[in-house]
């Protein structure tokens, strides 16, 4: 047996060494090397342009005093978070991806599934762990440039500890995730149990006096701050990731079958830029399902309107954890716009992109008709008025997250201006992200004006950047609502109005909203329009004949 076995799993490692060279040599080098091209001139210039925002000029004696107290609490905060993530995902099956063809030939093979498991489950870590090193290195880079050099620390060490944090943070969503699956705990459990962490180590962060959290430690590792007591915090921390990896074997195969088919189709929308299907692809994977009894019913008054009512029925259906997560990235956009107020402009980003996720899911009934363009065509109603009038109920529903928004940022900024700010930077912020998720959405409706053809005769240089564009575009019209917090910073630093420079941004946001409401609206008869006056006229002048469809029912 044991001789039996050794061939088994020496079998397998000659299989996947074949076929890694077998994708190596059917890789397209010059298309990898552009690819690399755009990313570095693309990533590099947002970086570059990222890192000027972020000036010199260090923290005050208070503030950097407030970083260091607070701050690894906050770092705890979010690596509790990660934990709640991790447990969730093993408790729906994750986190580990297989191929297909593993699970159906080689771990019903007569060989040790946990050896077979192990490496990609140590991929897995070790992929993870390495993007929490980036994000580390990035804070740490930051905290680094404003540090005062009283501290004694240079940019160096700052960025040595920080990515150590990002990692330890990063790995620590598939230690939990395999943990959990592995021992076949029951969901509900595990939900409990990463709630209660969580609640834990917020009531630490937010109420100081409750000082003592069990992931505070993480969070001095990256402010360089670790006592010599905390190592005994990360050697835990080491044993769990070895036990979880050394339990890979118990991972359920019915799971990993289910996740290989769900993450193939995955990784095909990714290629195709196709970020709706995306979503639901991520949904069926941590086995999201929408109510089958609604929270509240559609009022009376509203009904006479089909549209509304819909759109209501729609959100009256949210499952719980679908709210929970849109009420954690509305939390997270205001704890972004914190830290832009007290000096980290990048933060912006993190900002942008938590409201342009929130407004994903929010644009949930636009996104369901656009998903069924053959019930859309069967409503004598034009196809733009339709889209246009789904974008109603979604921006009133912004209004209770803003709220939540509004308090988390008034508890880590306890100032009566918090609560202005709250709406009139809040709001726009989550119009700004829903404009984003809109344009994403709409963009991928099946086009009656097709422009299959459009780009075969451009260069690839053009035709690359007009893709890479077309992707960029709806998370920068995210991150342009939440631009006001900076503006109002400024302002005060200027010495000029606070609330003048509040509502000003709110109209330019407004402004937003109401172009891209008049996009969607008028989008099939600008496209005609275009089509029309860039055709090329024949010399039958069968372009002229051409029947317009401007006006056409959808």
């Amino acid at each position: 047996m044991t001789t039996d076995a050794s061939l088994g799993l020496h079998a397998l490692a000659s299989m996947r060494t074949d076929r890694r060279k077998r994708r190596v040599q059917d890789m397209e080098w010059f298309e990898t090397l552009y690819r690399v091209y755009l990313a570095a001139l693309i990533g590099g210039s947002g970086i570059v342009f990222l890192s000027s925002l972020v000036k010199d000029q260090p923290f005050t004696t208070s503030q950097f005093d407030t970083v260091i107290h607070d701050g690894p609490r906050y770092v705890g905060l979010v690596m509790a978070v990660v934990w709640f993530l991790g447990m969730r995902s093993g408790a729906n099956g994750g986190p580990v991806n297989v191929e297909e063809a593993e699970v159906r030939h080689v771990l019903l093979a007569p060989v040790d599934r946990a050896k077979v498991l192990r490496h990609p489950a140590v991929q897995r870590m070790r992929t993870l762990a390495y993007t929490g090193l980036l994000a580390g290195a990035a804070t740490g880079l930051m905290i680094g440039k404003r540090a005062p050099k009283e501290w004694g620390w240079g940019r160096q060490q700052w960025v040595v500890l920080g990515a150590a944090g990002g990692a330890m943070i990063g790995a620590s969503f598939i230690i939990a995730a395999l943990l959990v699956h592995t021992s076949r705990m029951n969901r509900s459990l595990v939900t409990a149990t990463a709630t209660a962490l969580v609640a834990w180590q917020a009531t630490s962060a937010f109420h100081h006096s409750h000082p003592w959290a069990p992931f505070t430690a993480f969070g001095r590792l990256v402010l360089c701050t670790s006592p010599a007591t905390d190592w005994a915090y990360y050697a835990v921390l080491v044993a769990l990731g070895a036990t979880a990896i050394f339990r890979a074997g118990n991972l359920r195969v019915e799971a990993l079958a289910r996740r290989s088919a769900l993450v193939s189709q995955l990784k095909f929308a990714v290629t195709l830029q196709d970020i709706r299907t995306v979503v639901l692809l991520r949904r069926q994977l941590s086995q999201e399902h929408m109510r089958e009894k609604p929270w509240f019913a559609t009022p009376k008054v509203l009904r006479r309107d089909p549209i509304v009512s819909r759109c209501l029925h729609s959100l009256a259906h949210f499952p719980l954890r679908r709210i929970a997560r849109m009420a954690l990235l509305a939390a997270t956009a205001a704890i972004a716009q914190v830290a832009v107020w007290r000096g980290t402009t990048p933060a912006l980003v993190v900002s942008g992109l938590a409201m342009f996720m929130m407004g994903l899911d929010i644009i949930e009934p636009l996104s369901q008709e656009v998903d069924r363009p053959d019930r859309t065509d069967s409503i004598p109603v034009e196809r733009g008025l339709l889209h246009a009038r789904h974008l109603i109920i979604p921006a009133v529903a912004t209004v209770p997250f803003v709220v939540i928004g509004g308090i988390v940022a008034y508890a880590a900024e306890p100032h009566p201006m918090t609560i202005v700010a709250g709406a009139l930077i809040g709001l726009p912020a989550a119009l700004g992200g829903l404009c984003g998720a809109t344009i994403n959405t709409i963009k991928g409706a099946p086009d009656p004006l097709s422009e299959a053809n459009s780009g075969l005769y451009m260069p690839p240089e053009v035709s690359g950047m007009t893709t890479v564009i077309r992707a960029v575009w709806p998370p920068v019209v995210a991150i342009f609502g939440s631009v006001q917090v900076a503006i109002l910073k400024s302002a005060i630093d200027n010495g000029q109005s606070a609330l003048g420079s509040m509502i000003r941004g709110a109209l330019g946001v407004g402004m937003l909203c109401f172009l891209v409401a008049g996009w969607v609206r008028q989008r099939d008869a600008i496209r005609t329009w275009f089509r029309n006056a860039t055709r090329p006229q024949n010399a039958g002048g069968a372009a002229n004949n051409t029947t317009t469809t401007s006006g056409q029912k959808a």
